[in-house]
This record gives structure tokens, sequence and C-alpha cells, in this order.
């Protein structure tokens, strides 16, 4: 009798201590965004200029997603980082020191740019800014006149269309990376780009993008601050933020932790990618992207799951395997999770922003039901699975204490997020 008052008193005490010794990660934590309703993000990066085949093969991408549904009978949407040129690697070696030659979507690549606006009109693909390009463009003219060898097939094959098999310092938009340690670009020059940028993407999808990631995860305060200036109101992460690449070529973190629903300075709301599925790298599978996503259901969390575009874009074989691998991935998503939403990066930003509005694809004019949150005492279930899942320390001490049998039961009782 004496140990069943002792037991319950020693979790007390310890429940009090831990309070107190983690009382701003609890506090913040439980202010964290809680979904009912499970948004699922299909983020891909780097569409835009390529091989003529990249719009079949873009096609056959989305009529793989045209044939999942979520709990209001939306298809699967790819929130498509769009890159929107190319170098024109023929007219750089003749062109002046301050003007740099490149190739756009629409002009040079119409094929692709009309499955794109057709994936749009269609509700299938929902643009998202990504870059002007996927690499410096100074660094880029400058390695292309001096003939280096790093960008010898690129700068040499005007169908170059594999930019990203570019050594990976080369590919950083807003630094530059043609020697290491990287430096960034100038705040001048990142207006410049980013004006281009804005401008270009709102002619292209008649709409401003309300929602940006950057190329290789590196960008800094002035890209930042140049996003806002054009309404940008949400960034795409990672999980972190890097502003360079230091000699030995390691990402340099200035924000080592991003969680969704984050705010800089500005106001504008981090997102972040939890699940990946990049299969051409040979580290993600259908069922590892799977376990991904359930982690993150148990937490309420958005589901975001990065598939760049060179696992569809590369070999026949690689393509097929790739869209096998998703196709499995969605349907076991749809047929597991109690209320899957389908949604783009721009309407989840704009969700945590306005909980209360409904759904706008602001690029074709379709409204879906708003997203469900969950307030309250009810968040107290995927609240004790974020602290289980982030902080090993923490999930230590509560097998350790025995901690873990009154929380678990408490996320059985109380955790809206069941499978099916």
């Amino acid at each position: 009798m004496l140990l069943i008052l002792i037991i319950p008193a020693f979790w007390l005490v310890l429940l009090i201590f831990l309070f107190i010794w983690k009382r701003e990660l609890f506090i913040k934590t439980w202010h964290e965004p809680y979904f009912s309703d499970t948004p699922i993000l299909i983020e891909s990066d780097d569409w835009g200029p390529g091989g003529k085949f990249h719009a079949n093969r873009l096609q056959n991408l989305l009529d793989c997603l045209a044939k999942y549904k979520d709990s209001v009978n939306r298809s699967a949407v790819l929130t498509a980082d769009v890159i929107l040129t190319v170098p024109d690697t023929q007219a750089i070696k003749d062109a002046p020191a301050s003007f740099f030659p490149r190739k756009v979507l629409d002009r040079h690549f119409p094929e692709i740019y009309k499955v794109m606006m057709s994936g749009v009109e269609n509700d299938l693909l929902v643009p998202q800014l990504h870059g002007l390009e996927h690499l410096n463009d100074e660094a880029f003219a400058t390695l292309c006149i001096a003939g280096d060898s790093r960008i010898a097939k690129a700068s040499t094959d005007s169908n170059w269309w594999d930019w990203e098999s570019l050594d990976s310092p080369l590919q950083a938009h807003y630094v530059n990376g043609s020697t290491l340690p990287t430096t960034p670009v100038p705040a001048a020059k990142a207006k410049e780009i980013i004006d281009i940028a804005v401008e270009t993407f709102h002619r292209l999808f008649g709409y401003p993008s309300l929602t940006a990631v950057a190329p290789c995860y590196l960008w800094n305060d002035d890209v930042e601050s140049e996003w806002s200036r054009h309404a940008i109101q949400a960034i795409q992460t990672a999980g972190y933020r890097c502003v360079g690449r230091a000699r030995d070529g390691r990402y340099i973190q200035d924000k080592s932790l991003i969680r969704a629903g984050d705010k800089n300075t500005r106001s504008q709301i981090y997102l972040v990618r939890n699940v990946m599925y990049e299969p051409v790298d040979g580290k993600n599978t259908p069922a590892s992207a799977y376990l991904e996503a359930i982690r993150s259901y148990r937490q309420a969390l958005p589901i975001t799951i990065s598939t760049h575009r060179y696992n569809y874009t590369r070999s026949e074989e690689e393509s097929r395997s790739s869209l096998e691998g998703l196709a499995a991935l969605l349907s076991n998503l749809t047929k597991d999770l109690a209320i899957p939403r389908f949604l783009s990066s721009a309407e989840l930003a704009e969700a945590m922003i306005n909980p209360e509005q409904d759904i706008i694809n602001h690029f074709n004019k379709k409204t879906w039901p708003k997203v469900k949150k969950i307030n309250g005492i009810a968040k107290m279930g995927p609240f004790l699975s974020r602290l289980y899942y982030r902080h090993p320390k923490l999930a230590a001490i509560a097998y350790i204490s025995g901690l873990i049998i009154p929380c678990w039961l408490i996320y059985q009782i109380a955790s809206p997020k069941k499978l099916h």
C-alpha cells in the first residue's frame, strides 16, 4: 500500500524537477501548432528548365499524384520548387561582363512550362520560388570563361539539363561556392536576383510566390529581408538554416534547430521537411519514408515529404522505381491516417497564420475546407510524443524512472492520432 503512494509521489516530484529544468522547452513545445487533420505536403526541388523529356516525366509524376485522394477528395498536390532560368552557356563567353545570358522557362522550354500550367489548372501542382537559377551566376560565368573542369559538360553542351549533378558547392544560389569557404552574395546582389526572380515568377504563374526555399539550404538574413519585402510569408527548411560552407565543405549553421511554425524577426514562418524520399540517393525507401511520416503523425505535425526532381528525370529505370515507391508511400498514408489532407507549402503557411481560413490555392482559385488543429488539453498526447521523439535524455529519464508508464497511458487516452 505504501509503495502505491510512494511511486506516484516520486513521479510528481520528478515532473516538478523536469518542468523547472526544461521549462522553456516545455512551454515552447506546447505552443507549437498541432494538427487534428494531417497536412501531407510533397516538396520537390529544381523543377524548371530541362530536357524535353522532362515534360513527360513531370506529367507521369502528376498522373501518379492524381490517383490519391485525401479526406476531402482532393488529389495529392506537388509543391514544385521552381528554378526559373538556366545559363545560356553558348552566349556566356561573348557576353559583356555586366550581363549574364539566361534561358527562361516559358520561352526556351515551352513543353515543360505547358505541363506545369496544366498541373496548376488541374490542382496537381502549386509552384513555389526556388531561385532564379540553381547556381551563382557570377561564379558560373567566371568558371565558364576560365574553362574550369568542374563545369566542362554544362558549359559545352547546349542541351545540358542535369544541373543537380554539378559539384554541390557550385549549386548554391545565394553564396559563391567556386572556392571554399563560400562567400555570401552582397546584399545588393541578393536584391537584384530576387527582384528578377519574383517578377519572373509572377509573370509565369499569374500570382506571386508566398513561400520560398533556398537552393542547397544556403541563405542568410539579407535574403530573408528581400523575401519579406516581396511579401513572401514562409520559408521552407530542412530544420536548420545554413549561411555558407566551411573550407572542408561542412555546412555552417546559424540556426541549427528550426521547428515548424517558428518565426523570424520579420514574422515570416518557417516550415520543415521531415520525411525524406530521395530513392536515387540510395538512402530513402518507401518503407523508411513511411516510418518517418508515422512518427510525424503521432506528433500531430504536418508531414512534409522531400523528393527532388532528379529522382524522376534521370534513367528510365530510376524514374519508374521512384514513381512506384512514391505511389506505395501515398497509398499507405491515405489508407492508414485518420484525416489526411493534401496541401501545398503556401497553403500550410496560410493555415498556420489564419487557422480559421479555408484553404485557398491562389494559382487556380480553388478552395478546400480549413485544416483543423488540436487545442487545449487534447494536445497532451502528441505533446508527450514530441518530447519523446525529439529529446533522448527525457526519454531515457522516463524509462529509468518508470515515468514512461503514466506517460504512455496518457498518450493512449489523450492522443487523437490513431492509425486505421
